[in-house]
């Protein structure tokens, strides 16, 4: 959701009004101008599976997303379609659009860290093929082959860094599953022996036991930036993370640490992460916590303009 707020605010700097179709009320803070939905409440079923929800293809949230449509008065100078359902109740509407691929699992071969059904990857990988729409990428991807491939990063804006004096060693912004890397941050800060401190939605979580963990809304952005920039260092192991905005936000303030086994940290080239793997994990968290500071800033703001110019090269 950050992420589509993300592309919403810089279009409406640019002077654009901004239209949010879905096929129900959104139950999070929107930032467009008009929000059209179809009902109230969503209508999407979950498919329960080896104790998981797993995402399936759901007719209904398309069909809704293709009635909302029908409220438009206007044919829109720029479409963006974030998921599959948003992509298949908007491809008969519209001849051409950006249909932004966001799930490492269907970048990535070898994959399965988030919950998406075998038909869902199937279906999105056929019609990512085939479509004429454009493929909006954030890392390159050797399993998928769009016909008109763009690069669709964070159109992110740093916030400035107090620079204050850090009075928290290691920050982990996530939930508490595998794919998040919840288990490999808790081991690490105890590998350290440090107390860390933990920013997810799901504070209760057993493995967080041991952090002093908070939790914050899309509506308190100001108070989870202020925590976040009393902390040295954020170490994010997740295995499965696109486009990787918590890495952005994090570098606003701090040096980050991500694991290079897996192919999504590949986005974050030339943001100033500590990418690494192995004995190299530690070593990086330990040298930054004793230095104290965030060197690699400059290389942050440059992405972040570079960021911009590529969404608004998309809507002139």
């Amino acid at each position: 959701m950050r992420y589509i707020n993300s592309v919403i605010d810089l279009q409406k700097k640019m002077g654009h009004r901004v239209i949010f179709v879905t096929d129900a009320r959104p139950t999070q803070t929107i930032n467009a101008d008009n929000i059209l939905y179809h009902n109230d409440a969503s209508t999407y079923v979950p498919n329960m599976q080896d104790g998981h929800v797993w995402l399936q293809i759901d007719a209904t949230i398309s069909d809704g997303v293709r009635y909302a449509l029908q409220k438009l008065s206007v044919e829109p100078d720029l479409v963006v379609a974030h998921d599959l359902h948003s992509f298949l109740g908007c491809e008969k509407e519209f001849k051409d659009g950006v249909f932004v691929q966001h799930e490492t699992d269907v970048l990535t071969p070898g994959s399965r860290y988030s919950y998406i059904s075998d038909e869902y990857l199937q279906t999105q990988t056929c019609i990512v093929n085939s479509t004429n729409w454009r493929i909006g990428l954030t890392v390159h991807s050797e399993k998928i082959h769009p016909k008109r491939p763009i690069y669709t990063p964070v159109p992110f804006s740093a916030v400035p860094d107090p620079k204050q004096f850090r009075t928290r060693d290691l920050l982990y912004i996530g939930d508490s599953t595998e794919r998040k890397g919840a288990q490999e941050f808790m081991a690490m800060a105890r590998k350290l022996n440090i107390k860390p401190t933990v920013i997810t939605h799901d504070p209760d979580a057993e493995v967080f036991k041991g952090a002093e963990v908070f939790s914050f809304g899309l509506d308190e952005r100001d108070s989870m930036y202020q925590l976040m920039s009393e902390c040295a260092v954020a170490y994010l192991p997740s295995k499965n993370e696109c486009p990787g905005l918590v890495v952005l936000e994090c570098l606003q303030f701090m040096p980050v640490v991500v694991d290079s086994q897996y192919e999504w940290t590949k986005y974050l080239k030339n943001t100033g992460a500590v990418v690494t793997t192995g004995d190299g994990v530690p070593y990086a968290i330990e040298h930054l916590l004793e230095s104290n500071g965030n060197d690699q800033r400059s290389l942050l703001d440059i992405w972040c303009s570079h960021s911009r110019q590529y969404w608004s090269n998309l809507s002139v």
